[in-house]
């Protein structure tokens, strides 16, 4: 019996993306377009892995991660966290070296040092993997082989 991942990305191109790249190779793939849709899934199919994109309007990922963690039923389902950002902000940095200005993404950048470190203050797990966008999927197919086989 193959098994499920959900996916939960606001973006639909990057739903059928992952969707065709994980049926291609075994997987059954159920989609939710936003953190709340998200996690009526968990509740309906259990999956075996959640591929959980960071940055989404209603619920964002670590709020939802968050969420699955603090549920007892759930809190043992592995997530990748696939993140867009990491590659803006290198290009931001790359640009600003030696400027003496305020990047436009310095707040992006600081919200996510700050989600990261409130997860730990409050003792939730990080995720198994984080995922940069665009998404390699011969990347993406290994790192869910490596953790649900």
């Amino acid at each position: 019996m193959p098994k499920t991942v959900l996916v939960v990305d606001d973006d639909d191109n990057t739903r059928r993306f992952l969707t065709v790249a994980l049926e291609e190779n075994g997987y059954d793939a159920v989609t939710a377009a936003d953190g709340d849709e998200g996690y009526q899934k968990i509740e309906e199919i259990m999956p075996d892995l959640i591929l959980l994109d960071v940055m989404m309007p209603k619920k964002t990922g670590f709020s939802l991660f968050k969420q699955i963690r603090r549920k007892e039923e759930f809190k043992d389902i592995p997530v990748i966290m696939l993140t867009g950002v990491a590659g803006v902000l290198e290009e931001d940095d790359a640009q600003a070296e030696g400027d003496t200005f305020e990047s436009p993404f310095d707040s992006i950048r600081e919200g996510l040092r700050r989600g990261i470190q409130k997860m730990r203050e409050e003792g939730v797990i990080r995720p198994e993997r984080f995922i940069d966008k665009p998404i390699d999927p011969e990347e993406l197919i290994e790192a869910v082989r490596g953790i649900i086989g």
